[in-house]
């Protein structure tokens, strides 16, 4: 048993590498995936942000800038989102932000449209 005792040491610590090496493999695959998964999900999350600042946004130009035209309207609005999400910290294209306030005050006409309808 002494006389085998090198070899058995020998292909324990080669199992033992081969587990390890197949380990790091695995983590580094997965370190991909995780990577891939936390930045759609953040990415998700900024723009769950970005659409709801762009709704208060767009309500508070709005409510502010009754008697003032559209353009005056979009940059009060274009001016709050860049500087909330400066505050957050979070990075916006301009384009963006531009889309995400046309869809609120879209999405705010529609619903004055609605509610005007219904009481008619």
């Amino acid at each position: 048993m002494e006389n085998l005792q090198p070899y058995i040491d020998t292909i324990v610590q080669a199992l033992v590498g081969l587990l390890v090496s197949f380990l790091l493999g695995v983590l580094a695959m997965l370190r991909g995936k995780v990577q891939e998964w936390l930045e759609t999900r953040t990415t998700v999350q900024q723009r769950d942000i970005l659409h709801r600042l762009a709704g208060e946004a767009a309500a508070l130009a709005e409510a502010t800038y009754k008697d003032a035209g559209g353009p005056e309207k979009m940059n009060a609005a274009f001016a709050y989102v860049l500087q909330r999400a400066a505050v957050i910290g979070i990075s916006v294209e301009r384009e963006s932000v531009q889309a995400a306030i046309e869809k609120a005050v879209m999405d705010y006409n529609t619903k004055v449209k609605g509610e005007a309808n219904d009481r008619s």
